[in-house]
């Protein structure tokens, strides 16, 4: 009945947003995008969760599965998180999640579904497997510059919290207080709400290392979970945790203008001040928070990456890591670190964006940031 609540509050604020702080507005092209969003969203959790219920029936010793270790990359966003993700997801001792799985097939039952169509489309020559690339292209290639997306490729587990409206990310289509707590989870959700979402994505990982296999150890990276480090680390007690960082003249303008290219999909107005304000204190507390809680973790459980110095060192920064937690990685996994460094020398990012245009000064970045850029020397933005 709660879920059922929640999904009828969410669907009626989502047709008039309170942008500035008044309900009962919207615009033509939200009205025209909500026609076609709810229809589709729903039917997708339908039948998502259609196979999660199969998996008690079919599959239900995923519930002994034991997590063990799982390793979660986090912090402020576009600080080279996903950059790390993918280096980290080269070494075999990991599982992590594909788009497709967090998408279309989060249950056990899905997957196997799938895979079986995926095998039987490969012995008659992969017309379908062709398709769908192609289809992919189309849809997703002009996010390459700001996030290199594909369905095989690795993704954000807080996906898998869509059903359970427990990712950031639905807020775009439904900008209400509610969602923006997530932001800051640890500090402001209350005990209720934090045991709902680890419980189910505490679900959600032993299905995918039921699937996966047992004795993979789990890898996450969500600068979304940020603010949920306390309670993923109370949840998990063997967890390690990667911490990102960058210079908030990056990283923080960078988001904005990602957010900004969602929010125009869903509303034809100007809500760039909307976003860009709730932005700059959501990633003001990113930082603090990130910093905060590293320091008071075991050495041994978290470490920091500096995107500047990942970037131009990957291989040996994540050696770095794995020294720091003991774990020896082994010859193949160092051998694609190499193959990373030379692509790394002529990697060059296809995101642009105007600082003028998104309304972020350097004296607004000096203001909320400095301290960043006194404590780790990052070059200061004019005033």
């Amino acid at each position: 009945m709660a879920v059922l609540k929640r999904y009828v509050h969410f669907f009626v604020m989502s047709w008039l947003p309170a942008y500035d702080g008044r309900a009962g507005r919207s615009s033509l092209q939200r009205l025209l995008v909500m026609v076609l969003f709810w229809p589709l969203f729903l039917l997708v959790q339908a039948i998502n969760g259609l196979g999660l219920l199969l998996d008690y029936l079919l599959f239900p010793d995923f519930r002994r599965v034991k997590v063990c270790e799982p390793l979660f990359v986090v912090g402020v966003p576009r600080s080279g998180t996903t950059f790390l993700h993918r280096l980290l997801a080269m070494d075999e001792r990991f599982s992590t999640t594909a788009l497709w799985e967090l998408l279309f097939a989060p249950s056990i039952t899905q997957r196997y579904f799938w895979t079986a169509i995926a095998c039987l489309d490969g012995w008659v020559g992969r017309p379908a497997g062709r398709l769908l690339l192609w289809t992919e292209r189309r849809l997703l290639g002009g996010l390459d510059g700001v996030h290199k997306t594909g369905l095989l490729d690795p993704e954000e587990d807080y996906l898998a919290l869509i059903p359970v409206w427990g990712c950031f990310l639905l807020a775009l289509a439904v900008p209400v207080p509610a969602l923006w707590r997530l932001t800051y989870l640890d500090r402001d959700g209350s005990d209720q709400e934090k045991q709902r979402l680890i419980a189910a994505y505490r679900r959600f990982v032993q299905r995918h290392l039921y699937f996966h296999g047992s004795h993979k150890q789990l890898l996450s990276k969500n600068p979304s979970f940020t603010p949920w480090m306390e309670t993923l680390a109370e949840a998990f007690p063997d967890a390690r945790f990667i911490g990102c960082i960058r210079s908030p003249s990056a990283a923080v303008p960078s988001q904005v203008n990602s957010i900004l290219i969602g929010a125009r999909l869903f509303d034809g107005r100007d809500t760039t001040a909307y976003w860009r304000e709730g932005f700059l204190a959501m990633l003001e507390y990113y930082y603090r928070h990130l910093l905060e809680v590293l320091e008071q973790m075991p050495e041994q459980r978290q470490a920091l990456s500096v995107m500047e110095t990942l970037a131009s060192a990957p291989g040996e920064t994540v050696l770095g890591f794995y020294q720091r937690f003991g774990w020896q990685p082994d010859a193949q996994f160092c051998e694609r670190l190499q193959e990373q460094d030379r692509k790394a020398r002529q990697y060059c990012s296809g995101h642009q964006y105007s600082l003028d245009a998104l309304g972020v000064s350097g004296e607004a970045l000096l203001h909320r940031f400095g301290w960043v850029y006194e404590r780790f020397g990052f070059h200061k933005p004019d005033a």
